[in-house]
C-alpha cells in the first residue's frame, strides 16, 4: 500500500514524533510506500518530497498585527498545506491517509483534498488538540474540561495559550473553525494510544463508532536494559508547568546525597533553576541528543514522571521501563494503562511532593526492590508493546478502510 504519512515535523521532537518515525519505518519493512507530508523546517530529515511541503510557520516571529492577523489565519486553515496534500495525492495516489499532527501548522485543511479524491483517513491522536484549544486540558496548574460543548470563551477569558490574549483568541477561534467545518465527522478512524484519551473524545462529542485505542509499540531491541542497580533518580522531558518537573525538585529537598538529573529545557527552566538554587544535588544536564539521553536513563536507578495533566501514553515511561529501570508516576490520564503499581513500576498522585519522595526513596534505598520493578517493567514492554503486532494491527486497519 502507499500511505501518506502526515505530521508537521519531519524531524526528531517530542513523542508523537517518535511515533511517527517509528511507524513508518515499521511500514517501509513490511513493503509499504510511506511518502511524507510535513512543515519545510531547517532541521527535516531528507526527504524527495521536502519540495513539496509547505513553508514553515512560526508564530513568535510575527511582530506586527497585520502579521499576526494573516498568520493566525495560515494557522486554523492553510491554503498552502490544503495545495500541497493535493498535489501529493494527484501525484503518488495514496491508498490511505494517516494524519499524526497538523494543528496550527499544516492544520485540517488537508482534510479537503483527501475527501475530494475518496482517500481513507486514519488520525492517530497524541494529544487532546481535537476537543482543547491548547491541546493539553490544563489551565491555570490544573487539569481542565471547560470547553467540553464547544464555548471555546474560555480559553480567552484564562489566557490558556502562553497566557496573553491574542493567542488564546486564535486558538479559541481554530477551534471554533474545526467545528464548523466538522472536522470530527471527516476521519475513518482515530486511534488513541490510552483508552483514557479515547474516552476524553468521547465524551467532548467525537463520534464513538470512529474512535480505538491502540497503544503506542518500542522496539526493545533498540533499548537495551542498564547495567546493575544504577543511582540517583531522573527526569526527562520538556519543562513546563504541566510536567510537574517542580514537583520532583521539591520532593528531592528531602533526598540528599542523591542526584536528581533533569535532562530537557522548556519555559520553566530559569523558575525551576531557582527553586533548585540551594540544592546542589539537583542537576540541569539541558537538552541531550536520544542516544545520550538513552544512556543517562540506563545509568539512574529510577525515572521519574510526575505530571500533573492528563498524559496520553508517555514514551518517558515506555523507554525506562525498556531499560529496566524503576519508574514513578503520578496516578493521571494513561499512565495507569502502562503500570501496574508495585509490580512494574509505582504511582503516585499528582502533585503531591511528599508520596513522590517517599516512593522514589523507597527505591533508592532499596537495590533489590529497585532491580525487580525494573525487570518487570522490561517484561511488560517486551510483551505488550510489540512494534510486529502494532504494524499488523495499522496494516489491518488500513486494508479495511481501503475496501469498504
Amino acid at each position: 500500500m502507499r500511505i501518506l504519512m502526515i505530521h508537521t515535523f519531519h524531524h526528531a521532537r517530542g513523542g508523537d514524533s517518535t511515533y511517527t518515525r517509528s511507524l513508518s519505518r515499521l511500514l517501509h519493512g513490511a513493503g509499504h510506500d510511506v511518502v511524507p507530508l510535513a512543515m519545510r523546517h531547517p532541521d527535516n530529515d531528507p526527504s524527495p518530497w521536502e519540495a513539496r511541503f509547505p513553508p514553515w510557520l512560526s508564530p513568535r516571529e510575527a511582530t506586527s498585527r497585520t502579521q499576526r492577523i494573516a498568520l493566525a489565519r495560515q494557522m486554523i486553515w492553510s491554503p498552502r498545506a490544503a495545495r500541497a496534500a493535493h498535489d501529493l495525492v494527484r501525484d503518488t495516489q495514496p491508498d490511505i491517509a494517516h494524519i499524526q499532527h497538523v494543528h496550527r501548522h499544516i492544520t485540517p485543511s488537508v482534510l479537503d483534498p483527501l475527501n475530494k479524491a475518496g482517500v481513507p483517513i486514519v488520525w492517530t491522536v497524541h494529544d487532546y488538540e481535537l476537543i482543547c484549544p491548547t491541546g493539553h486540558l490544563f489551565t491555570e496548574g490544573a487539569p481542565c474540561e471547560r470547553c467540553k460543548g464547544g464555548d471555546y470563551r474560555n480559553a480567552i477569558r484564562h489566557r490558556c495559550k502562553w497566557d496573553a490574549l491574542f493567542p488564546s483568541a486564535v486558538a479559541a477561534a481554530e477551534q471554533a473553525v474545526h467545528r464548523i467545518k466538522r472536522v470530527w465527522h471527516r476521519v475513518d478512524q482515530f486511534l488513541c494510544p490510552s483508552a483514557f484519551l479515547a474516552e476524553k473524545l468521547v465524551s467532548f462529542g467525537v463520534p464513538a463508532d470512529r474512535v480505538r485505542t491502540l497503544h503506542n509499540p518500542l522496539d526493545i531491541a533498540e533499548h537495551p536494559a542498564g547495567d546493575g542497580p544504577g543511582s540517583g533518580w531522573l527526569y526527562a522531558g520538556r519543562l513546563t508547568v504541566e510536567k510537574g518537573v517542580d514537583i520532583a525538585i521539591e520532593a528531592a529537598r528531602g533526598l540528599p546525597g542523591h542526584t536528581l538529573t533533569i535532562c530537557g529545557t522548556g519555559p520553566e527552566e530559569p523558575r525551576l533553576r531557582r527553586m533548585a538554587a540551594d540544592l546542589p544535588w539537583v542537576e540541569f544536564v539541558g537538552f541531550l541528543p536520544p542516544a545520550q539521553l538513552a544512556e543517562r536513563i540506563r545509568q539512574a536507578r529510577v525515572v521519574v514522571v510526575p505530571s500533573r495533566w492528563y498524559e496520553n501514553f508517555p514514551y518517558a515511561v515506555l523507554e525506562a521501563q525498556a531499560a529496566e529501570r524503576a519508574v514513578v508516576a503520578s496516578r493521571i490520564g494513561g499512565i495507569p494503562e502502562q503500570i501496574q503499581d508495585g509490580i512494574d513500576g509505582r504511582l503516585v498522585p499528582p502533585s503531591d511532593a511528599a508520596a513522590l519522595q517517599q516512593a522514589v526513596a523507597g527505591l533508592l534505598g532499596d537495590d533489590a526492590l529497585a532491580q525487580k520493578i525494573g525487570r518487570a517493567g522490561r517484561a511488560r514492554v517486551t510483551e505488550q508493546r510489540s512494534p510486529g503486532a502494532h504494524v499488523r494491527e495499522i496494516e489491518a486497519i488500513y486494508e479495511h478502510l481501503a475496501t469498504c
